[in-house]
C-alpha cells in the first residue's frame, strides 16, 4: 500500500476515536477568511475529485508540510487533501475512485501526519507536535500517536511510532510563516512553513 493509502486508513482510526472537528465555520458554499482553509462544499469536492485525477503533482505534494529531515515525513491534511489523495491513491492501486463525501472529510478537520523517515537510519518515534507563530505556541487539539514497525535495510526492523495531531484550521492561515515543532525519540526538530506555501493550501 502506498503512503498516500496508508494516511488514509490512519487517518479513518485516529478521527473515529479522537472525534475531530473542522474548526473553520464559514457558510457553504463562501470562502473563508484570510486564506483559512474551509470545509468542502460540492464544488470544492468536486474539484477535490479533479485534483486526485491529476495525480501526486496536485493531491499530494503540496501538502507535504516539511522536507524529509531523516527524522520524520510530515504532512498536513484538510478536507480537501483528503479526498484529492484518497482518489489518488486509488488510481494509482487500480481501484475505482470512490472519493469519499464531504461531510466526511470535514469531520476529520485539519491537521498534520507524522512518520517515521523512510530509508534513513536516523528515523524517530513521534511523541508529540507543536506549532510556533508570531511568538505563541499552538497546542494541537488532539493527538493520537500509535505504534509503526519499521524495517531497516538489513532486514532487522524497530519499534517506531506514528502520529496525527489536530490543530483549528485557523493555525494555517497565511498571516505569518509557521515553525512546526516535533518532539520524539530523537529530542526537538524544527521546520518551517512559509507563509507563501501556506496560502497555496485548500
Amino acid at each position: 500500500m502506498t503512503r498516500s493509502g496508508r494516511i488514509v486508513l490512519l487517518a479513518a482510526a485516529l478521527s473515529s476515536a479522537a472525534g475531530l472537528r473542522l474548526q473553520n465555520t464559514a457558510p457553504a458554499g463562501q470562502p473563508p477568511e484570510s486564506g483559512i482553509i474551509g470545509r468542502l462544499t460540492a464544488e470544492t469536492h468536486a474539484q477535490a475529485v479533479a485534483c486526485g485525477r491529476i495525480g501526486p503533482a496536485c493531491s499530494v505534494t503540496p501538502y507535504q508540510s516539511c522536507p524529509d529531515n531523516g527524522e520524520y515525513a510530515a504532512r498536513i491534511a484538510t478536507p480537501f487533501s483528503r479526498v484529492a489523495s484518497n482518489v489518488n491513491d486509488a488510481i494509482l492501486t487500480g481501484r475505482r475512485p470512490n472519493a469519499m463525501t464531504p461531510g466526511a472529510a470535514n469531520r476529520w478537520g485539519v491537521g498534520i501526519f507524522v512518520y517515521p523517515a523512510e530509508n534513513s537510519t536516523k528515523s524517530a518515534a513521534i511523541q508529540r507536535a507543536e506549532l510556533r507563530r508570531e511568538g505563541r505556541t499552538i497546542q494541537p487539539t488532539t493527538s493520537t500517536v500509535g505504534p509503526l514497525t519499521v524495517k531497516n535495510a538489513d532486514g532487522s526492523t524497530r519499534q517506531l511510532a506514528r502520529g496525527f495531531f489536530a490543530f483549528p484550521a485557523e493555525a494555517f492561515a497565511p498571516t505569518s510563516d509557521v515553525t512546526v515543532v516535533f518532539v520524539g525519540s530523537s529530542g526537538e526538530t524544527t521546520c518551517t512553513l512559509e507563509r507563501t506555501r501556506l496560502a497555496t493550501l485548500r
